[in-house]
């Protein structure tokens, strides 16, 4: 059987590492393996699933766009507006998209303990920060969510996910003075991609009152630790690495591909062998 992570680039995926130790202990047969795909190539790459496949984690750009070419996308996933997982249904020749992003997240934070104040701060508006608010959602933060972003706009907005969700965050842009909030805030979540936090992290350095009430989560796992990171900690933040969020979707992934769970401790060590060597 085969299963892969597909998006664009993914070269230093660490999705392989994770499935083949995943697969190793549970003694199963499945060849996972890279699928370099632009958005535009989505469509082709559903329509290779048959019964030699299980599935394919999705990472950017395909997340949203592969909706429309799926036969059924599972509730969560559609109010979230993203998939990272398509799963094949041999039996009823379906293709099935699910979100597990949500699930790692919340797992992430789960492991290092309850969050201080039943607030949050979403840093990114596109897909990942939509699984973000879901997250919140699932670690008890309703009502005092905020997003903070270049951009609110445009199709796939984490607006539109918010609203789906019955949720109401306070918009903010990336470049105003959010620093001083950080001090009240419990979870601050960031999703945007290397090097775009870098200002704000900047700024946390020369500005922030004692955060040591915050838990910081950033996406980013290389580099490591962000700039983000580094100066959150400097002052006393909780620190979720964004490998623990890679760590418990997969495992959620695999489940679906196997109906079965993994040992998560191998999946574990896998990935951070693999960082090791990075």
């Amino acid at each position: 059987m085969k299963a892969g992570v597909a998006g664009y680039p993914i070269d230093h995926s660490l999705s392989p590492a994770l499935h083949r130790a995943a697969y190793a202990s549970l003694d199963v047969d499945i060849d996972y393996g890279r699928y370099p795909t632009k958005a535009e190539d989505i469509r082709s790459l559903v329509g290779l699933m048959d019964e030699t496949w299980v599935g394919l984690s999705l990472t950017m750009p395909l997340k949203q766009v592969v909706i429309e070419h799926l036969d059924f996308v599972d509730g969560l996933a559609k109010t979230v507006g993203a998939v990272n997982t398509l799963c094949y249904q041999a039996t009823n020749d379906l293709t099935v998209g699910f979100n597990t992003d949500v699930y790692g997240i919340a797992q992430a934070v789960r492991e290092v303990g309850e969050i201080e104040t039943p607030s949050a701060m979403i840093l990114g508006a596109r897909a990942t920060a939509s699984s973000a608010l879901a997250s919140c959602v699932e670690l008890g933060i309703k009502d005092h969510i905020t997003l903070a972003a270049r951009n609110h706009g445009g199709p796939g907005s984490a607006v539109a996910a918010a609203s789906r969700m019955g949720l109401s965050p306070r918009l903010v842009k990336l470049s105003d003075d959010i620093v001083p909030a950080l001090a009240g805030t419990g979870l601050l979540v960031s999703t945007l991609p290397a090097g775009v936090a870098d200002d704000l992290a900047a700024r946390i350095d020369r500005e922030a009152p004692d955060l040591s009430g915050l838990t910081l989560l950033d996406v980013i796992y290389h580099p490591w630790p962000s700039a983000l990171v580094r100066a959150a900690e400097n002052r006393g933040a909780r620190i979720v690495p964004g490998w623990a969020m890679l760590l418990h979707q997969a495992v959620s992934q695999v489940r679906l591909f196997t109906n079965r769970t993994p040992d998560v401790g191998a999946m574990r060590e896998a990935l951070l062998a693999e960082l090791g060597r990075r």
